[in-house]
């Protein structure tokens, strides 16, 4: 029955359009996709992060790079920090092609290895929803921002119909909150097939794997509770923008269920100066 069950919701799946994901296909196309969102936060964003040139700026889960590049042609002093190893040596890479001067460092976001209030400014895009405790790497990152200075964070949240973070492989939205695991990993396994891949139940354990590691499930619920017990910083700013699947933004206006249209919450948190 589940191998029956698991063909037909495939069948579906593959029908149904998966959202438009840039930078897949090589390190370099996805630092320059992050490149372009880096842009786009800059634009987006210029009135709040306000004058970038000569500030420290630290750009957490740095991821391959693109990001704190574009943060250093703004003329930020910028350090990019990846738990990566791996990723480091891609952000290097990417910083020496666009001729661009900024520091990488691998290291834990619950484990800075900064001094207390070493940076102007903080970006955290696309990480906090990774970070294995989100209520400890945010007392982190406060304590290496100065007084005064503010994180700007954006991340997907647990009830996002993109959640998963599975997009790239099952189409279908919430299909983390709607499908049981065994059917997640049958979906993932049938996907790799159909491409081709070797050993695909192998590799659908992999997935799976990274999705329970990777993922802290923080909700939009949870984040705000973690901000009310937080005594060093204060929200100034928030901001729910809708998922890639721009139909549902209208849904987001839902008192209670409106996360689950929720695709990115923006937050700006400054740092309370010292009595």
């Amino acid at each position: 029955m589940k191998r029956f069950i698991a063909s037909l919701v495939y069948a579906i799946d593959r029908r149904l359009p998966g959202p438009r994901v840039g930078g897949r296909g090589s390190s370099e196309a996805y630092s320059l996709w992050e490149y372009r969102t880096g842009r786009d936060i800059l634009e987006s964003y210029a009135d709040r992060l306000g004058d970038l040139r000569g500030k420290s700026v630290l750009d957490v889960g740095c991821g391959l790079g693109g990001k704190t590049v574009a943060y250093a042609e703004a003329g930020a002093r910028v350090t990019g920090v990846d738990i990566s190893e791996d990723n480091i040596s891609r952000c290097v890479e990417f910083a020496r092609s666009r001729g661009v001067e900024a520091v990488f460092t691998a290291g834990d976001a619950e484990r800075l290895p900064f001094a207390e209030g070493a940076f102007d400014a903080i970006i955290a895009n696309d990480s906090l929803e990774h970070f294995a405790s989100p209520e400890g790497a945010l007392r982190e990152l406060a304590r290496v921002l100065k007084s005064g200075g503010s994180i700007f964070l954006f991340f997907t949240p647990w009830g996002s119909p993109l959640g998963s973070h599975l997009y790239d492989y099952i189409h279908t939205p919430w299909c983390h909150l709607v499908f049981p695991e065994w059917l997640l990993r049958a979906l993932l396994e049938r996907e790799l097939a159909s491409r081709g891949e070797a050993g695909p139940a192998a590799g659908a354990e992999r997935l799976m794997n990274e999705y329970h590691r990777e993922l802290n499930r923080i909700t939009v619920r949870r984040y705000r509770r973690i901000l009310a017990a937080l005594n060093d910083v204060e929200l100034s700013f928030e901001e729910l923008r809708p998922p890639k699947y721009s139909w549902l933004a209208p849904f987001m206006r839902i008192p209670l269920a409106g996360e689950l249209f929720t695709g990115t919450v923006v937050g700006i948190l400054v740092k309370r100066h010292s009595s």
